[in-house]
């Protein structure tokens, strides 16, 4: 993280916006027989990867020139509004992550910067397909069917939702956790 903030500073002299993305998912059994092996796979990923973009990003951006301008995101799920059958530690983690965004924005009140997390749902990803497979189902797109959408969702509409959020106008967002495709039922 920090070589990639440092690549940013170099070449543009400031940054603007971070994205916290990365996420694995692990699961298919109760909570109870979820191993902390996979505990602390997703855990490590999923919380601690954007605990430590923000902890090289925001600083970046609290000392850049234009603070009011920045704004950190990071990519949560709805499993972190709610639980998901079979993946008690996604839920948990994701989960976290917001929590670590409200946290943030919080913290970041009065510097300009802001903090957001983006919940999709069910989004046409290599991630939707294995979890359809811990369901055992042929067909990913029935995991719409709790979405208010009612549809599988492209990565490019959830691209453009963390890019609103990145954007000027994203700035009346700190702290709020958008739920893309409007959350489920």
């Amino acid at each position: 993280m920090r070589a990639a903030a440092d690549a940013a500073m170099e070449r543009w002299g400031r940054l603007d916006a971070a994205v916290a993305g990365a996420a694995v998912m692990v699961g298919g059994s109760p909570q109870w027989e979820t191993s902390d092996a996979d505990l602390d796979t997703l855990w490590g990923i999923d919380v601690l990867g954007a605990r430590n973009t923000a902890a090289v990003a925001v600083p970046l951006m609290v000392e850049g020139p234009d603070p009011a301008g920045c704004r950190f995101v990071a990519v949560a799920s709805t499993a972190g509004s709610r639980g998901l059958f079979h993946l008690a530690g996604y839920t948990v983690v994701k989960h976290a992550v917001i929590g670590l965004v409200r946290g943030l924005a919080a913290d970041l009140v009065g510097t300009g910067v802001t903090a957001v997390a983006v919940s999709p749902g069910a989004t046409g990803t290599t991630m939707l397909e294995a979890t359809a497979r811990i369901y055992g189902l042929d067909d990913a797109a029935a995991l719409a069917a709790h979405q208010l959408s009612r549809r599988v969702h492209e990565p490019d509409e959830v691209a453009a939702t963390i890019a609103h959020c990145c954007s000027v106008a994203g700035g009346l967002l700190n702290g709020s956790v958008l739920e893309v495709g409007g959350g489920s039922t």
